[in-house]
C-alpha cells in the first residue's frame, strides 16, 4: 500500500514538471519572437525618411501587429500570424536631442525609437530603444 502511494506521488510529481516545463517552453518562445517583431519594428523605421516615421508610431494590438514588407516591397499590409498574432506591439517616438559629454557637449537633434512587444495579459516580453539622428537636410 506503501508503495502505490509513493508511485503515486512520484508520478504526480512528473505529471507537474511536465506541466511547469510546458508553460515555460512557451513563455520563453513568446519572448524570443518578441524580440525579433521589435528588431523588425526598429530596422524597418530606419529604413525609412526620418520625417515620415511619425507615421509608425502607435499599438499594434494583439494579433494585429504588421509582418514585416516581403522581398523587395514597401509597404506592410500582411499581419502576423500564428503564435506571433499572441503578441502586440507599442512603437514610441519622441523628438529629443542627443548629447555627447565626451565631445565637449555636442548636441546631435533626433527622435528616440522605442519598440515594445507585449502579450495578451500586458506582460512587457522586449523592449527595445534606440536614438536615430535626423538627417542633414531634412
Amino acid at each position: 500500500m506503501v508503495s502505490i502511494v509513493v508511485v503515486s506521488m512520484v508520478a504526480s510529481a512528473g505529471a507537474l514538471a511536465v506541466g511547469v516545463s510546458s508553460a515555460t517552453q512557451q513563455e520563453s518562445q513568446l519572448a524570443q519572437l518578441a524580440t525579433q517583431a521589435a528588431q523588425q519594428q526598429l530596422a524597418y523605421l530606419l529604413e525609412k525618411p526620418y520625417d515620415s516615421m511619425s507615421t509608425y508610431a502607435g499599438t499594434e494590438e494583439v494579433g494585429r501587429m504588421l509582418a514585416p514588407p516581403a522581398g523587395g516591397g514597401v509597404d506592410r499590409t500582411t499581419l502576423l500570424t500564428g503564435t506571433w498574432s499572441k503578441l502586440g506591439r507599442r512603437t514610441t517616438l519622441v523628438n529629443e536631442p542627443f548629447t555627447f559629454t565626451q565631445y565637449a557637449g555636442f548636441v546631435v537633434e533626433g527622435t528616440s525609437i522605442r519598440v515594445e512587444v507585449f502579450g495578451p495579459d500586458g506582460t512587457l516580453y522586449a523592449s527595445i530603444q534606440r536614438h536615430r539622428s535626423k538627417e542633414s537636410g531634412t
